[in-house]
């Protein structure tokens, strides 16, 4: 009796970890918001730079 409840628990545990049901993006969510935070910690760290950078491009417009 309890190795027909163990056969079963661990039918039920292998069909848990093998499931492809479900969102088939999850990765590749994961992966964007990954990206997402690495180029936010970018920005974060240099933003004064960033920043100067823009302002210097945008003072040499010349509007005639």
């Amino acid at each position: 009796m309890l190795d027909r409840m163990y056969i079963k628990a661990m039918c039920h545990v292998n069909e848990m970890m093998n499931d492809e049901k479900g969102d088939t993006n999850f990765i590749s969510v994961l992966i964007i918001l990954g990206i997402v935070v690495v180029l936010a910690g970018v920005f974060m760290g240099f933003k004064d730079q960033i920043v100067k950078q823009v302002n210097d491009l945008m003072k040499n417009f010349v509007i005639k």
